[in-house]
C-alpha cells in the first residue's frame, strides 16, 4: 500500500490532478494480480488517496512455469512490501498523472504542492540512511520507523523494514516519478528482464532530476539489475544532461531577472565565435540532443551542419526533436545526425570548415585521448576546431567539489589545458588561442575554458 496526501485547498483537486474520481473505486487487473485506488479521505482540507496492489505470489510462479520449485517462490515477502510491483501498478493507475498536466487544473498540476507520502512496509536492506540520500535530496524529509524482527523477541533485533513518510512541496507529477525509479532502488530486486528500454523507461522518468543526484550511479546499478553494459548506456545518455552549479556566494541583484546558465553562456560564446568565422560546414563533435546546434542554425551562410554522438538512443532522440524522421524537414540537406565514435577514423566528418567539440573530451579516460587527437586534427582536419573543457581551479567556489560530473575522467587546469593544446599544434601544424568561458574570478579564473585551433 501507499499513500498520498496533500493539504493543498482544495485538498479534493488531488483527485484531478491524479485522474481519479474520489467517489469512484478505480480497480484494474495486472500480470501479477490486482491494483486499486480509493480515497479514504477527501475533504476540503485534507485529501488521501490509497494505492492498493494485490500481489498473488502462486500465480506469478504458474505463469513462470515454475510450480514444481521451491516453498520460497510460493511464500515470500512481495504481497507485502513496496517493490518494482508498486512501480508497475504507480505506472498502470496514475501514468497519465505521471506525466504531468491536468485538463481540469491546468495551473496546479505545474504548481509545487505540499504532499506527504507514506509507505507502511518498505524493504531496504542497507538501512536508514540510504532512503534518505535517496530522497531528501529531491527536497523530502523522512519521517522513518524501522520494525522488531518479533515484538515477541526483541534480542532477534531489527528486521529490514521500514514505515517510511515522506513530506515535501513539489509538483504532483515528480512525486509520482520519483517513487518510480526509487521504490525499486531501496528494495534492491526487480520482477522482470531488463533490457535497453528499461533504460529509456528510467531515463524519461529520471528527466529533470536524476542527472543531478547524488547518488545517480548507485540508482542506475540498481534499477538495472547491475548490469554493466545498461549502466554504462544510461551514463552515457545522461552525461549530455550536465549539472549545472554556481557558486553559493553570486546571488543576482535582481531576483526578477534570471542569470544565464553556464550551459548557456558556453553555447553562446561557441555561436559567436563560429559566426565570426563564417564557416560553410560545421561538425558538432559529441553533439547530445543538439543543444549547441540550436544555436547554430541560425548562423547565415553555414551550408552543412553534422551532429555525430557515440549514443545511438541520443542520436534517435535528436533526429526526433529536430523534425528529421518525417518527410520535408524544413531543415532540407542542411543539418544530419549520425551515430559514431571519436575513437576511430570516421570519413564523414573530414574536411569541414568547423569542428566544435564541447565539453566532451573530459568524458574520455586520459589514456585514448590520443586516439582522439588523431581522429580530429590529424585526420579529419577542420580548417578550426573550437574545444571547451571545465577549468578544474574553479571547482575550489563549488564547495572545493573534485569533478563537475560522475561521468568525467579527469579535469584539467587551465595550465594543463594549455600545455595539451600547445603539444596538438606542434604536432598537426595547427596555432591555438584560449579563452575563459563564464564569470570569471580573480584567482581562479573562469569554470570553463575554451581553446580554438586554426589550421
Amino acid at each position: 500500500m501507499l499513500l498520498i496526501t496533500t493539504t493543498h485547498q482544495p485538498a479534493t483537486d488531488l483527485g484531478y490532478l491524479l485522474r481519479k474520481n474520489p467517489d469512484r473505486h478505480f480497480d484494474r487487473p495486472l500480470t501479477f494480480g490486482r491494483v486499486q485506488v480509493l480515497f479514504p479521505v477527501a475533504e476540503p482540507t485534507r485529501t488521501t488517496a490509497a494505492l492498493i496492489v494485490d500481489i498473488d505470489p502462486v500465480a506469478l510462479v504458474r505463469k513462470k512455469g515454475e510450480g514444481s520449485g521451491s516453498a520460497e517462490q510460493y511464500v515470500n515477502d512481495r504481497p507485502y512490501t513496496a517493490n518494482s510491483f508498486v512501480s508497475v501498478a504507480l505506472a498502470e493507475a496514475f501514468g497519465t498523472a505521471m506525466g504531468g498536466g491536468s485538463k481540469e487544473r491546468p495551473e496546479l498540476a505545474e504548481t509545487a504542492i505540499p504532499l506527504e507520502i507514506r509507505i507502511p512496509v518498505l524493504r531496504v536492506l542497507r538501512g536508514e540512511e540510504h532512503i534518505r540520500r535517496l530522497f531528501e535530496p529531491l527536497g523530502y524529509t523522512a519521517e522513518l520507523t524501522q520494525a522488531q524482527l518479533d515484538d515477541e523477541f526483541p534480542e532477534w533485533g531489527m528486521s529490514p523494514y521500514f514505515d517510511v513518510t515522506l513530506r515535501g512541496t513539489l509538483r504532483l507529477c515528480d512525486a509520482l516519478r520519483h517513487l518510480y525509479v526509487l521504490l525499486p532502488v531501496l528494495d534492491a530486486k526487480k520482477h522482470y528482464f531488463m533490457d535497453s528500454s528499461e533504460v529509456k523507461k528510467i531515463l524519461a522518468k529520471g528527466e529533470g532530476w536524476l542527472a543531478n543526484h547524488p547518488e545517480k550511479e548507485t540508482i542506475l546499478r540498481a534499477s538495472l539489475g547491475r548490469r554493466p553494459s545498461l549502466v554504462h548506456e544510461a551514463l552515457e545518455q545522461l552525461a549530455n544532461a550536465e549539472v549545472e552549479m554556481a557558486p553559493p556566494e553570486e546571488v543576482a541583484e535582481e531576483p526578477a531577472v534570471k542569470a544565464k546558465s553556464l550551459h548557456v553562456q558556453r553555447h553562446e560564446r561557441v555561436a559567436e565565435v563560429v559566426r565570426e568565422l563564417r564557416p560553410r560546414s560545421l561538425v558538432d563533435l559529441g553533439c547530445g540532443e543538439g543543444k549547441l546546434i540550436r544555436h547554430l542554425i541560425p548562423i547565415q551562410g553555414i551550408e552543412r551542419i553534422v551532429g555525430l554522438d557515440v549514443s545511438y538512443y541520443t542520436i534517435e532522440n535528436a533526429i526526433k526533436k529536430f523534425g528529421l524522421e518525417e518527410g520535408g524537414s524544413r531543415y532540407g540537406n542542411r543539418l544530419e545526425f549520425i551515430h559514431g565514435s571519436l575513437m576511430y577514423r570516421d570519413r564523414r566528418i573530414a574536411g569541414f570548415d568547423v569542428a566544435t567539440v564541447v565539453e566532451v573530451i573530459e568524458h574520455m579516460d586520459a589514456g585514448r585521448l590520443h586516439a582522439f587527437e588523431r581522429v580530429l586534427f590529424e585526420y579529419a582536419q577542420p580548417r578550426v576546431a573550437i574545444i571547451t573543457t571545465p577549468n578544474r581551479e574553479y571547482n575550489v567556489l563549488y564547495n572545493d567539489l573534485e569533478l563537475r560530473h560522475a561521468d568525467h575522467r579527469f579535469e584539467w587546469t587551465r595550465s594543463e589545458f594549455e600545455a595539451w593544446a600547445n603539444g596538438i599544434c606542434e604536432r598537426f601544424g595547427y596555432s591555438v588561442r584560449f579563452e575563459g568561458l563564464g564569470e570569471p574570478d580573480p584567482m581562479y579564473g573562469s569554470p570553463s575554458q575554451m581553446a580554438v585551433f586554426t589550421r
